[in-house]
């Protein structure tokens, strides 16, 4: 009785040590592995200060207009053009009368404006700005002209005097902007208006 007892008491005492090591695995199932995900964040990109843009300087402006620079062959836009042929010899003094050559003034109307010459070569690496050289005028009067009907179409406008192998001429500019794009845009329009043909050169406040 004693070694069946026995028997029995060791073997209640193994189950019980495998109830314990087993069974809380048993009732609790697998255990999952929880692994924090993160969620890679990319470095912000270096921040750059935005330079505000300044406007054109009033007064720097006007130094600019003001300041006479010598120009190697540039011609008035106002001038009548040459003549390529002579006229003919009229014996009556009423036909000689008839085809005698009128005045530049009378010749040509004032909004009447031949093509413009070519501007002052551009130069990015000073340029500070961006202006529409519509042309060099001889008369003040169509100058004067020009200047109007370009502010009441809403242009700034600014002239200066240029001392040429001609004698001393005006040029007449439309800005300056401080980017290109908005005289591209607003050329055709310029064209129209004046009869010209404008063209974009650099403008430098200095």
């Amino acid at each position: 009785m004693s070694s069946a007892f026995q028997n029995r008491l060791v073997g209640t005492v193994i189950l019980v040590a495998l109830a314990v090591i087993f069974l809380p695995d048993i009732l609790d199932g697998k255990k999952a592995a929880h692994k924090d995900s993160f969620v890679a964040v990319p470095e912000q990109p270096e921040s750059r200060p935005v330079a505000e843009t300044q406007p054109f300087p009033v007064e720097a402006v006007k130094q600019r207009a003001n300041r006479k620079v010598e120009i190697v062959n540039e011609t008035a836009v106002d001038d009548p053009a040459p003549q390529t042929q002579e006229q003919p010899i009229v014996e009556t003094t009423q036909s000689a009368s008839q085809s005698s050559p009128l005045s530049s003034e009378t010749q040509q109307p004032v909004n009447d404006y031949p093509v413009a010459e070519a501007g002052e070569p551009e130069n990015e690496a000073v340029s500070a700005g961006w202006v529409v050289q519509l042309g060099s005028f001889r008369h003040n009067k169509n100058v004067q002209e020009l200047k109007t009907t370009l502010k009441k179409a809403g242009y700034r406008v600014f002239t200066r005097q240029v001392t040429t192998s001609a004698g001393e001429l005006t040029k007449v500019f439309v800005g300056p902007e401080l980017k290109r794009e908005p005289l591209e845009q607003a050329l055709p329009h310029l064209n129209q208006l004046t009869s010209l043909k404008g063209k974009i050169t650099t403008f430098k406040v200095d």
